[in-house]
């Protein structure tokens, strides 16, 4: 082999290798790659909200809950996270639980953003006791106040409604098809932007309580 055909050969070789590291970058991690990678936060040493001003929390709760998407494009953990980070409230573990719960396991049913803030406003404002009745009922006030306000911000509490809102359609997320549609007409994005809302209407309902 000749000098010329030597150098070609290597940066041919060198360019296989470096399209073969961008492209392994592309690719998502696997299952086990991203439990290291990204495990579910500890526990905050305070909340983050403590001695802030309230739009700075709100701020705060909105670069949580984009941060959260981003990382598990999943709406009832990403509020549940970010009300959890924020405000201190309840066990990021519990972040696991909420895993099948957007869309009441995709299936178009209440939103997971909102099971993960009414999750975290339940730690808030939940009863102590089981056999408190009145605690129970109190409860349900901010409950109701969160899915009223999340409603009038969003039109409804149902996945399927507000996809339509936000897609112009409907999507059945069970079928690989329809989910890889859903996906490239930017569902990250314009999902965060329910979480956003969700988190927003449930700090109100928190810092009220503080």
């Amino acid at each position: 082999m000749n000098r010329r055909h030597f150098v070609r050969g290597a940066v041919a070789s060198a360019s296989i290798l470096l399209l073969s590291a961008c492209e392994a970058k592309k690719k998502p991690p696997a299952d086990s790659e991203a439990r290291q990678w990204a495990p579910v936060p500890p526990a905050p040493r305070q909340p983050l909200a403590q001695g802030r001003p309230r739009e700075e929390v709100r701020d705060l709760l909105d670069g949580k809950a984009d941060y959260y998407m981003r990382l598990c494009h999943n709406c009832a953990q990403s509020s549940f996270l970010a009300l959890h980070e924020v405000f201190g409230v309840g066990d990021a573990s519990l972040a696991k639980a909420l895993t099948p719960l957007p869309g009441i396991a995709e299936r178009g049913e209440t939103c997971g953003a909102v099971i993960g803030s009414l999750l975290a406003i339940g730690f808030v404002h939940g009863r102590e006791r089981l056999d408190d009745w009145a605690g129970w009922r109190a409860c349900l006030v901010p409950a109701r106040a969160f899915c009223e306000r999340f409603v009038t911000e969003m039109g409804s509490t149902m996945c399927g409604d507000i996809v339509e809102k936000l897609f112009g359609q409907r999507y059945n997320l069970a079928d690989p098809a329809d989910l890889r549609k859903f996906q490239e007409a930017g569902a990250t994005a314009k999902c965060s932007q329910v979480v956003r809302t969700a988190v927003r209407v449930a700090a109100g309902l928190i810092m009220d309580k503080a």
